[in-house]
């Protein structure tokens, strides 16, 4: 589990070459897999995580990873906080929800610049893991907005 962890940073920052759009209208998608919705910008479409059971939402300007969480997945913010740790992160923003929490950050790696989102949330009694590590911060605003929309 912590391999699959490890390497989902570097999964996402690949398929987050994508465009940067941040002007395209919102819409709210279907996540069939999961028994969710999402608001994502126009154009995005979700299909089989990279790595994991999950789901991968691809669209202009954004990519974000969805799972259930794992026994693995940090509980708290605190726990994100200090796993976070291991990337040296910088600009810490974190988010208290009603249902979990939202951190971001950013840090410097072999790639340059990487935007991360952590957001865990409780619906309808089942946990959920939604994440990223993009390559801009419009991307991370993004899958930020498409992780604080999760509903059923």
């Amino acid at each position: 589990m912590k391999t699959r962890l490890a390497l989902l940073p570097l999964a996402l920052v690949l398929a987050c070459g994508g465009s940067s759009s941040s002007d395209a209208k919102p819409t709210t998608i279907d996540i069939a897999k999961l028994g969710l919705k999402a608001d994502v910008p126009e154009g995005s479409a979700a299909g089989d995580a990279i790595v994991g059971e999950g789901v991968l939402i691809q669209g202009p300007g954004l990519v974000v990873d969805i799972s259930e969480a794992s026994d693995s997945t940090p509980k708290t913010i605190e726990d994100a906080k200090s796993e976070a740790e291991m990337y040296s992160p910088k600009d810490i923003k974190e988010e208290k929800l009603a249902d979990g929490y939202a951190l971001t950050y950013v840090n410097e790696g072999g790639m340059g610049t990487n935007y991360w989102v952590n957001v865990r949330r409780e619906i309808d009694g089942k946990a959920y893991w939604c994440t990223t590590t993009a390559s801009q911060p419009e991307q991370q605003a993004n899958a930020l907005a498409a992780c604080k929309s999760l509903k059923k």
